[in-house]
């Protein structure tokens, strides 16, 4: 008998060539029509009320950071950390989804000695075009759902002040984080051969609230 293969956790690579395109192709074309369908949903479901609550507040996050001026690929990259705990940075991408009218950086840390290894996509979604992905993916971060089987355990948490989508591999000992910082920064978190609890370690160390005050 033929075994299923785990569903593999998407690399930023996957995530900036499906999710960047399709929230701003949703969020531009059909967020009257979800909220006029959602005002209408039945009560008693959790999260479809947590969807419409933060539907409603969809345009009042649309409005705050559409004027907003981006940081430069350049803030981005002097801000990426040379290192974490012991992780060195082995390579950095800026500008990889200006096709998107949006500025981002990537960057890639291994162990000197050993597999460990992280890795940090972030966009800021500043701008039209940046405000309605960061609008997005601040309601899907905050969706609250949970699901596990052999392979994974996925649900969402909330460390530090960050309410984050948290996808767990137990066979490989990998682990993703998909949330918004401050409502504006789309951080995407891969590891390898850490579980959550080293990654959210790691996540703690970018000081991303640094990143928000070059924003200010």
């Amino acid at each position: 008998m033929k075994v299923k293969k785990p569903t593999t956790i998407k690399t930023p690579e996957h995530l900036k060539m499906v999710i960047v395109p399709l929230l701003s192709i949703v969020l531009t074309s059909c967020m009257g029509e979800v909220k006029e369908k959602l005002n209408k949903a039945k009560d008693g479901l959790s999260n479809t009320t947590t969807f419409v609550k933060e539907v409603q507040g969809l345009e009042g996050k649309l409005e705050k950071f559409k004027d907003a001026t981006p940081l430069t690929n350049e803030q981005l990259k002097e801000w990426l950390p040379q290192s974490l705990d012991g992780l060195e940075r082995t390579g950095f991408k800026i500008g990889q989804t200006g096709m998107y009218q949006v500025n981002s950086v990537e960057g890639t840390y291994k162990e000197t000695e050993g597999n460990r290894k992280f890795n940090v996509l972030i966009i800021d979604g500043a701008g039209p075009t940046g405000s309605m992905m960061a609008a997005g993916y601040s309601m899907f971060g905050k969706m609250e759902m949970e699901t596990e089987d052999e392979y994974k355990h996925q649900r969402t948490v909330t460390k530090d002040g960050i309410t984050a989508q948290q996808t767990y591999k137990k066979k490989t000992n990998d682990t993703q984080l998909l949330f918004a910082f401050e409502e504006r920064f789309l951080v995407t978190i891969n590891s390898y051969e850490m579980n959550v609890d080293e990654t959210w370690n790691l996540t703690k160390q970018l000081n991303l609230d640094e990143l928000a005050n070059l924003a200010e």
